[in-house]
């Protein structure tokens, strides 16, 4: 669980406000992405997860996948298979075979689906550096939070000028540790299971379904 925890609080918001000035070259280029995404029926996408604190001596790697469609999506990433249905939110724990369902009510709360829009409130946004990355240019936005308490320092954000897709995102915390997320692969429109984002509880007679709401 402690895995868990560490991604859904990666983009965690605080309560304490500062005010700062945008770029308006990178509030134009996250426009231009965020259209880019809107325009795709659907998204799958793939992406590789690193935590790392030398001071801590922590290294952590794990994958994962998720499915997007509207505000629905189906993800499984460090033993979990986590489901939206558009009402009902599951996250299925294989390793303690255990269900969890919530009404997701919270915008503010991090879910799978947020990878390609979290970006979008939170953050002073700057230009940063620029590279070519195995033949693919990437700019870098740099995601300041606006909020005084956040664990994170910054935000590298990572756009492929060619496709304007999101390509990575490299996280600095404050306490030391830099988180990786890499989208390793990004397929859109895609012929989706009639029963993608339906959760079927005869799959797992032995679980046991906790109720959080």
């Amino acid at each position: 669980m402690k895995y868990l925890i560490l991604l859904i609080t990666i983009f965690g918001l605080s309560t304490t406000n500062i005010s700062a000035q945008n770029d308006p070259a990178a509030e134009k280029l996250l426009e231009k992405v965020t259209q880019q995404l809107n325009s795709y029926k659907n998204i799958y996408a793939e992406f590789k997860y690193s935590l790392t604190n030398k001071k801590a001596g922590v290294s952590q790697q794990t994958k994962g996948n998720v499915t997007i469609q509207g505000n629905k999506f189906h993800a499984s990433y460090m033993g979990i298979e986590d489901i939206f249905d558009g009402q009902k939110r599951y996250q299925i724990i294989h390793e303690n075979e255990e269900i969890n369902v919530t009404s997701h009510k919270d915008e503010d709360e991090f879910t799978p689906n947020k990878i390609f829009s979290f970006y979008k409130k939170g953050y002073t946004k700057k230009m940063d550096i620029k590279q070519n990355v195995k033949g693919h240019i990437i700019q870098y936005v740099k995601l300041i939070p606006k909020n005084t308490n956040s664990p994170e320092k910054y935000i590298l954000l990572g756009i492929d000028m060619k496709t304007l897709n999101i390509h990575n995102a490299i996280i600095i915390e404050k306490n030391g540790s830099v988180i990786n997320l890499d989208i390793t692969r990004f397929q859109t429109n895609k012929v989706l299971p009639a029963k993608l984002f339906q959760f079927d509880k005869n799959k797992y007679p032995d679980y046991y379904l906790n109720d959080l709401d």
